[in-house]
């Protein structure tokens, strides 16, 4: 039957546990570190699109605001 858990045998090494546990969720760990290099390398190039994107603050040049009579 598929759905029978694994019995526990007492006579079995801890490492060996240890190692089986580690091969059935090393997938699941290899996706995760990756899944977290993704988003951090995201947020790395927002973070650095930010100041592009942010509203330039230069002073307007200021018009000559005499009157030259002739």
């Amino acid at each position: 039957m598929a759905n029978n858990p694994i019995k526990y045998n007492a006579d079995q090494n801890r490492a060996d546990i240890w190692r089986r546990n580690w091969e059935v969720m090393k997938p699941f760990v290899h996706f995760g570190f990756k899944a977290m290099a993704l988003i951090g390398g995201t947020l790395i190039s927002i973070i650095k699109l930010l100041p592009l994107l942010a509203p330039q603050k230069h002073e307007a040049p200021k018009k000559e605001t005499r009157i030259i009579k002739i």
